[in-house]
């Protein structure tokens, strides 16, 4: 009975919020505002190392309220789909 019971609660410790966001990248073009990517040297790198030419443009401060995925669906043709996918993983390697 006090195994099952310590299975349940290690089970529940496990899939508590605080352990799931452990897990959690720190920065995501899903989640991360443009303006928290460029406040981060790590995760500026990371922007100008895949997105060169928009990470340098000055337009950029137009969109720096929003995320990268927000800013995609208005203009495509600067975020493609394989580019974010290749930023999402550079910016998963920041602790």
């Amino acid at each position: 009975m006090i195994r099952k019971l310590l299975a349940a609660a290690t089970f529940a410790l496990a899939l508590s919020p605080v352990a799931l966001a452990q897990d959690a990248p720190k920065f995501s073009t899903k989640t991360s505002k443009i303006s928290e990517i460029l406040a981060n040297a790590e995760a500026k790198a990371a922007f100008a190392k895949v997105m060169p030419e928009v990470a340098a443009s000055p337009q950029l401060e137009q969109a720096v309220g929003m995320t990268i995925d927000e800013v995609k669906v208005m203009v495509p043709e600067y975020f493609p789909e394989e580019k974010v996918k290749e930023l999402d993983v550079e910016l998963a390697k920041i602790k």
